[in-house]
């Protein structure tokens, strides 16, 4: 991954942010601000490298401050391969690290064996019992879970929703969207208590089986480096490494010294 394919960044970069995208989006200097309220994802609520103007990151970096301070929040920079190495230089300069290390894999669909172990129930639609999963698996609030399916309703690319039940309880969720030969997968969760029972495998299985139903060749999907099984799962799968961002906070109290326009 020292050298990421750029065109292969660029493809999911711009897959991911159509099929997860944010309620704002403001375009700056090569860079897009997003923001989504009531969402805490990161990827929806990020200023993010599109293709990167030279020389003037600290202009993106007032902007993003000056629009997440209507959210009450410290702007969060996204870093990917297209950042290139002047935003990490200009960030690590200002005493700031990166963290949230994530890793972009792929898989090619044709050379997999995505048959699941064990059945789901995957749907064209958000059911309520999706979001049940999904939610619990996470402790996310109501309003949230509110919030995330108003964004899912966004979504203008064709989508899955996979549920695994335990009984007639819904304990695993998750999501794929196809586009341009390619499905992300998205939301892959497991409430706590029935974790490490294969439910995962069943929902990624699932999806992947429907991604190249609807005609993708090829996978994608996100997962935090320091999440061992879940790396270990998508590894069985044949999912391999494309590239791997991470995310650095922007504190009120980092001055921002390069002389900046008139942003408005």
């Amino acid at each position: 991954m020292n050298n990421p394919d750029l065109e292969i960044v660029r493809v999911l970069e711009q897959h991911s942010a159509r099929c997860w995208p944010a309620t704002f989006v403001d375009s700056y200097c090569g860079w897009e601000i997003r923001r989504t309220p009531d969402v805490s994802s990161g990827r929806v609520n990020s200023v993010n490298a599109i293709a990167p103007e030279s020389g003037q990151f600290d202009q993106v970096l007032v902007k993003a401050r000056a629009l997440f301070d209507e959210q009450e929040e410290w702007p969060l920079i996204r870093i990917h391969p297209l950042a290139g190495e002047e935003p990490v230089q200009r960030l690590e300069a200002l005493g700031l690290h990166g963290q949230g290390d994530t890793v972009v894999k792929t898989l090619t669909l044709f050379d997999a064996v995505v048959s699941p172990t064990l059945s789901c129930l995957v749907r064209d639609t958000m059911t309520p019992d999706w979001m049940i999963a999904y939610g619990d698996a996470h402790d996310t609030e109501e309003e949230e879970r509110q919030a995330i399916a108003r964004t899912l309703s966004r979504v203008t690319v064709r989508q899955a929703f996979a549920v695994f039940y335990d009984g007639d309880r819904p304990v695993a969720s998750g999501r794929g969207a196809v586009a341009d030969g390619w499905v992300g997968l998205f939301q892959i969760s497991t409430v706590p208590k029935a974790r490490r029972r294969g439910f995962g495998q069943a929902i990624v299985g699932s999806l992947l089986a429907w991604g190249r139903e609807a005609g993708a060749s090829q996978a994608y999907l996100q997962v935090e480096v320091k999440n061992d099984v879940a790396r270990r799962l998508y590894r069985s799968f044949g999912f391999e490494a494309a590239y791997v961002y991470s995310y650095w906070w922007l504190p009120d109290d980092i001055e921002l010294v390069n002389p900046t326009p008139n942003i408005r």
